[in-house]
């Protein structure tokens, strides 16, 4: 397995921080984990990454208001925007700028990997784009906005949040204490919180959203990849954002809202699957791709 480094650099006044893996010279993917209380790189990918990195240039970073990162919310912009301009700047940083990723994200970094190819200043560096349940805002279930918006401080409380993103597993334990750890940082509990500040102005926001109808428009390949017992999205999440992509394929995994934490090894395989398909047939820029569905794994 490939080692994983920890680095940090530092760019606009903010610091990231992020884990790397594999070969400098293979193609770059990104992985951008989930928005939940304790989120970070290590929570989300620390079993995946030595997986992808055997073929890949692996980065995930920590994103602004988690893990070692800067706890900055810009709240002028859609929360994954400026997050996605800290992950332009990473790609500059490690002299990635000038060559296209493939973008990979669970829950809330699956909606920023799917939001990324709709931005016209970042579009030209997604090579591709994959979404382990994140639907890129619609579609998310009444459990999902109440349950996981509230976090007391408790362990106990934080067990009952990583359950309903993974069910029960082996490491559960583990995974728990790793979220106290982070979610304990200074500053990150009120950047977290901040998402959820309701404010008399969202309706108009909202109005002025076109996702997901502007999916029409991307040409490179996006996969969805769809828990099957995942209750934190409606169950058809995926085909519902399908039918307004074109370049997109639905896959299934056996398992809940965070395959990548609960089943490391089962989500990396599926990942190298579609990359592989990606690599070789990942149009050239202002080409379309339509790829089939398919399917891994089944109920557990």
């Amino acid at each position: 397995m490939a080692p994983i480094e920890r680095a940090q650099t530092t760019f606009g006044g903010l610091e990231t921080s992020y884990l790397a893996a594999g070969n400098r010279g293979a193609r770059p993917v990104v992985l951008l984990h989930d928005g939940a209380w304790g989120g970070s790189a290590e929570a989300s990918w620390r079993d995946v990454i030595p997986i992808l990195a055997t073929r890949y240039r692996v980065l995930a970073p920590d994103l602004y208001g988690y893990g070692r990162s800067s706890k900055m919310v810009q709240l002028d912009v859609a929360p994954y925007e400026f997050r996605l301009r800290q992950v332009a700047g990473l790609l500059d940083a490690v002299g990635l700028g000038a060559t296209s990723a493939h973008l990979v994200g669970n829950s809330f970094g699956g909606a920023m990997a799917l939001r990324a190819p709709t931005l016209p200043w970042c579009a030209w560096r997604v090579r591709s784009a994959v979404s382990i349940a994140g639907t890129g805002g619609p579609y998310r279930t009444k459990e999902s906005l109440v349950s996981l918006s509230h976090f007391d401080g408790s362990r106990a409380d934080m067990l009952r949040i990583v359950r309903l993103l993974t069910g029960d597993f082996d490491g559960i334990d583990s995974h728990v204490d790793l979220r106290m750890r982070d979610v304990s940082n200074p500053g990150h509990y009120r950047a977290v919180a901040a998402a959820g500040l309701a404010t008399p102005f969202s309706a108009a926001a909202r109005a002025a959203d076109r996702y997901p109808e502007n999916l029409r428009d991307v040409k490179v390949p996006l996969a969805l990849v769809s828990g099957v017992r995942d209750d934190l999205v409606e169950r058809d999440w995926a085909r519902k954002i399908a039918r307004h992509a074109p370049s997109s394929s639905v896959h299934e995994i056996g398992a809940r809202h965070s395959p990548n934490i609960s089943d490391p090894e089962t989500t990396a395989r599926l990942l190298l699957e579609i990359l592989e398909t990606f690599d070789h047939q990942a149009p050239e820029r202002g080409e379309a791709l339509s790829l089939e569905d398919s399917s891994i794994g089944g109920p557990r």
